[in-house]
């Protein structure tokens, strides 16, 4: 009977060994994914950052180093391409502000489940 109860007891242990091992292993799979998808949001966050960097620097050329051409510009056409970049600029900031809040959101998550796998690697 003793020897029954062991078996029965090391077989509870096993199972839910197995159990935190699964859960261990669930959360590193989705650690792994949050942290590829993060990688990209800042690869991204980058180059549009990048982009609008560059887009500004133009914007003060255009101003620094102004020679006017054999025939003026129309105003009109010249307005239009300000009003062009400056849109431009803008739709690259509120890029920004998305890719910047995205991976923040990212982190929260990677923080959660790296509490979780904490917990569960010290037996809690």
């Amino acid at each position: 009977m003793r020897l029954l109860l062991l078996v029965l007891l090391w077989s509870v242990s096993a199972l839910a060994q197995e159990d935190v091992d699964l859960q261990i292993k669930r959360l590193e799979i989705a650690l792994n994914r949050i942290q590829a998808e993060q990688q990209s949001v800042y690869q991204q966050f980058q180059m549009v950052q990048e982009q609008r960097r560059s887009a500004l620097q133009q914007a003060r050329q255009e101003i620094q180093i102004y020679t006017p051409p054999a025939t003026p510009p129309d105003y009109d056409d010249v307005v239009r391409e300000k009003e062009a970049r400056d849109a431009q600029i803008k739709v690259y900031a509120e890029e920004l502000d998305r890719l910047y809040a995205r991976y923040r959101e990212l982190e929260e998550q990677k923080k959660s489940l790296l509490d979780q796998l904490t917990a569960l690697a010290t037996g809690r």
